[in-house]
């Protein structure tokens, strides 16, 4: 089991490192590293290169992390017995489940420090895990993601700020995550899928930071290249 699951995080930080923001931007032998805030994500994409490249950026993103969440589930089912189950807190869980947490951990760790951006260009480059973590939890449980967004997306377009939209966003998934746990709809393994969710809040801090001083660029102020 030790080895599947280290086969899955393996596969899985590889699927989210990725740099689908430095390949879309590099394509227009645009260096997303020199300009607006140095990440790969979609909102530094929007203002640095424009909204189709932000879209295509944000579906690639998206993706990764369900991509990496449903292999994983895939190659732990291949490997060990169905409806497998481990101890955690004096609760026997699905492995399944395991496999999705280990599998969602790496895919945004991947996003947020790609070891192909280090190996070509020197840096930890990435983005924030915001996407990849909502197509993550989207294979995990849909209505994570459902509601995550139905936060997210009214902030952004009210506030016009993507990190308030962002942290909310993802502050209403963890919400969620609790809810399902306390309500027996999901295991108590999942409550480390809160862990994620601080990770992400975390990366924002230089947002939070721009936001309480009134300093962060709104959704629709472009970048010059």
């Amino acid at each position: 089991m030790v080895l599947v699951y280290l086969a899955i995080i393996v596969i899985a930080y590889l699927i989210g490192a990725i740099p689908v923001g430095g390949l879309v931007a590099g394509s227009r032998h645009i260096d997303l590293r020199k300009h607006g805030s140095g990440k790969l994500g979609t909102t530094n994409v929007l203002r640095v290169v424009g909204r189709r490249a932000a879209a295509v950026v944000l579906l690639g993103d998206f993706l990764k992390g369900s991509l990496a969440v449903w292999l994983g589930r895939v190659i732990a089912s291949a490997f060990i017995t169905p409806g497998a189950r481990v101890g955690f807190l004096d609760e026997a869980v699905s492995v399944l489940t395991l496999a999705s947490l280990f599998a969602a951990a790496a895919a945004i760790c991947g996003h947020v420090a790609s070891i192909y951006m280090r190996l070509l260009t020197g840096d930890w480059g990435g983005g924030r895990g915001v996407a990849t973590a909502m197509g993550a939890m989207l294979v995990v449980n849909p209505l994570i993601t459902i509601v995550a967004l139905a936060v997210g997306i009214p902030t952004v377009i009210i506030s016009r700020y993507v990190s308030l939209g962002s942290i909310l966003g993802t502050t209403a998934g963890a919400l969620v995550i609790l809810l399902l746990v306390l309500t027996g709809q999901m295991n108590v393994l999942s409550l480390l899928f809160l862990s994620l969710a601080a990770f992400i809040i975390i990366a924002h801090r230089d947002n939070i930071d721009r936001l309480m001083k009134g300093t962060e660029r709104k959704v629709d102020e472009r970048v010059k290249v």
